[in-house]
């Protein structure tokens, strides 16, 4: 043993034996007892004694027990190596795409994406005061309406056709003027993507057949969803949704060949797992192939409305401390938009004369358990995890992303699980030109907003030949991501396997 340590042991024994003295001695001459020999050898020899005593029992123990972790180590690295757990297999299904045949945008700014996209990219777009929404103390609001919205005439038409379609006890003559703003919107949007429709080359043949031989022209199904405030009941959800797809009857296609989707009332189903499951469902997974011309054909319409430009939605968010303003700059803007899809396989989208359709790739979404609006550190790990498995789903290298578009807004929190997102996953992306933030300058309109975004993903992917990726963080739990991607220019496949990360895991499966 080295003489460094005996002198280390040393001084150790010597304090011990001088702490405890000094100490008793100085009780005893405070307390004016004189010590017997007992209390000499007891207090001044024993005492110490089994104090060191117990140290070293507790430094051998430590030893000991470090010594049969080490010698368990050894011996566990000389049995042979076990396989390692191969990767989970990537489902695929997850593969899956439409191709989105056409896209229709009504926003504060434009009524085209490719408009909003280009404003938005030049700072151009801004909420303004509103003159007839004010808050609690009179001061106008902070909002994004929509102008030339003709809801009333719109309003009349929805109830003349719901005078004829519903029971008397369900009739009800008093439309809420957010819910006539959001059916003007979400018709503008029908009867622009109905008169797509139109080009079909199958239509005016099927028109034409008679009623026996209808079946054999190989005019597809459609499938109409529409996504309506969650404020709204189902009942009343459902009829508007009926009543777009009587829209697009009126614009010649035929009303048998429609089907209207019902999104379940009370179903916490975010915008995006919607537009999964069209995808999931627009196939079977038993007779697949990898290519995206399916053999059964699909054709599907997805429309989105919500207006949030109501009195009473503002006083709610006001009571609720959501709503944008001086006693509450963390809050939102109340907003309104519209945006649909026509989403098919590529054969169709071929014969709607889209020739080089952007695809819809397979959404990941997550839930997070602390709401993005608590006070406290932000935590963008679910979000990163999720976009890292789209763009893994998709197959699209993150350095290929040309543009990331989000329906959150400019809120703290929101801002920084974005930035975080960057960080992680797109380190190429230059946050400052190349993302987009609908909610900070449109306002916020629930899954209308989510679809604007994607609009807006839709036409920079058009536009340029280069994937997007759309996220949403604008909800205080929800969270997705999609990938957007040009069919003839699409990226070459990724070659590493990225470790999967619990949160993507989860979502893919929760999504497959």
């Amino acid at each position: 043993m080295q003489m460094g340590t005996w002198i280390k042991r040393s001084f150790f024994v010597c304090a011990v034996f001088a702490i405890t003295w000094v100490m008793f001695i100085a009780y005893w001459s405070g307390s004016n007892h004189m010590p017997d020999g007992g209390d000499v050898l007891l207090y001044l020899l024993v005492l110490p004694a089994c104090f060191l005593l117990a140290v070293w029992g507790i430094r051998k123990a430590k030893l000991s027990m470090a010594s049969a972790a080490a010698a368990k180590t050894a011996a566990a690295a000389a049995q042979p190596a076990a396989a390692t757990p191969a990767e989970p297999s990537h489902h695929p299904e997850r593969l899956w795409t439409l191709a989105v045949a056409a896209g229709a945008l009504r926003s504060p700014h434009g009524a085209d994406a490719a408009a909003l996209l280009e404003k938005l990219q030049a700072h151009e777009a801004k909420l303004e005061l509103d003159p007839e929404l004010t808050d609690g103390q009179g001061f106008p609001v902070l909002t994004g309406r929509i102008a030339d919205v003709d809801a009333q005439t719109t309003a009349a038409e929805f109830m003349a056709w719901r005078g004829q379609h519903a029971s008397a006890e369900q009739d009800d003559a008093y439309l809420p003027d957010e819910q006539q703003r959001t059916l003007a919107l979400a018709a503008d949007v029908a009867r622009e993507l109905g008169d797509r429709l139109m080009s079909h080359p199958f239509l005016d043949e099927y028109l034409q057949a008679q009623r026996h031989q209808k079946d054999a022209v190989g005019l597809p199904q459609l499938h109409l969803l529409a996504l309506l405030p969650a404020a709204w009941s189902g009942e009343a959800r459902m009829q508007a949704a009926q009543w777009l797809a009587q829209l697009v009857t009126l614009q010649g296609w035929p009303a048998e060949k429609i089907t209207v989707l019902p999104a379940i009332a009370g179903e916490p189903a975010h915008p995006l797992l919607h537009l999964d499951r069209l995808i999931a469902t627009s196939r079977d997974a038993n007779t697949q192939q990898p290519s995206p011309y399916l053999a059964t054909p699909y054709l599907a319409i997805v429309i989105a409305a919500q207006s949030n430009l109501g009195a009473d939605t503002v006083q709610d968010w006001e009571r609720s401390k959501q709503l944008l303003s001086g006693s509450s700059p963390s809050g939102k803007s109340p907003g309104e938009a519209a945006a649909g899809f026509i989403l098919a396989d590529a054969t169709q989208a071929i014969a709607l004369g889209a020739e080089d359709p952007v695809l819809l790739h397979r959404a990941t979404l997550g839930r997070k358990n602390k709401s993005a609006d608590e006070a406290g550190r932000v935590d963008g790990d679910l979000l990163t995890a999720l976009a890292q498995a789209a763009l893994r789903d998709a197959a699209v290298p993150a350095d290929a992303v040309a543009l990331l578009v989000t329906d959150g807004d400019h809120r703290a929190g929101r801002t920084e699980e974005i930035m975080k997102l960057g960080y992680a996953a797109l380190p190429e992306i230059d946050l400052g030109s190349q993302c987009l933030k609908v909610g900070a300058e449109c306002g916020s309109a629930g899954a209308a907003t989510v679809l604007a975004a994607l609009a807006l993903a839709h036409a920079a992917a058009e536009r340029a030949g280069e994937p997007a990726l759309c996220v949403s963080n604008d909800d205080a739990h929800e969270r997705a991501a999609i990938v957007l991607t040009r069919k003839n220019s699409h990226p070459n496949p990724i070659t590493t396997t990225a470790e999967h990360s619990p949160e993507a895991t989860a979502a893919q499966a929760a999504t497959a």
